[in-house]
């Protein structure tokens, strides 16, 4: 009984989908603190050292999640929304949720490349793709800028998807939470 699905049940995302998507959750809101607090005064150098080793090095695994996301996108579509959910809802939803995929990968890129142009090591990642660009203070400076907008629309995004998923898991209760619910 446990296997069927009937209206109250919406139809689900993917195993696989709803795996990536927790694991990226958990290291996106691990890493924007990290950022956060890595560029403050007064921190202890071994403690802005681990925070930055954290946030560079686990840039490049949030892109390849997203990267198999999108992947598992293809292989196996999202459930299409319930009809209840006025299109209008629908769109900002996937408007968000393609806005999220392209600010994660924007973020990513913009901060491999400030590291590299900046001549700074990603430790666990040089032996892949160390050496890519060479040292250029006025590219690291505009990746680093762009880095600090796309940090804050991620930051909106977030806020905005989160806050949608609370109302409709919390206040509407109308399974489109339970879509993404629970993670395996």
């Amino acid at each position: 009984m446990a296997n069927v699905r009937t209206a109250a049940y919406p139809p689900r995302y993917s195993r696989a989908a709803r795996i990536l998507h927790w694991l990226t959750v958990v290291l996106v809101l691990t890493t924007i603190p990290a950022g956060l607090i890595m560029v403050e005064e007064g921190l202890s150098r071994p403690v802005q050292d681990t925070l930055y080793l954290y946030h560079k090095n686990i840039g490049p695994v949030i892109l390849l999640l997203v990267v198999l996301r999108l992947v598992v996108r293809v292989v196996s579509p999202p459930p299409p929304h319930p009809e209840s959910l006025p299109r209008v809802q629908a769109l900002v939803a996937s408007v968000v949720h393609w806005l999220l995929y392209a600010t994660l990968v924007a973020l990513v890129v913009s901060g491999m490349v400030r590291v590299q142009a900046g001549g700074f090591p990603m430790e666990i990642w040089d032996p892949l793709i160390g050496g890519l660009l060479d040292r250029d203070k006025d590219l690291a400076e505009a990746a680093s800028e762009f880095h600090e907008i796309a940090k804050s629309v991620l930051i909106v995004l977030i806020l905005m998807h989160a806050g949608a998923a609370a109302m409709h898991g919390l206040v509407k209760r109308d399974g489109i939470f339970s879509r993404m619910w629970p993670p395996v």
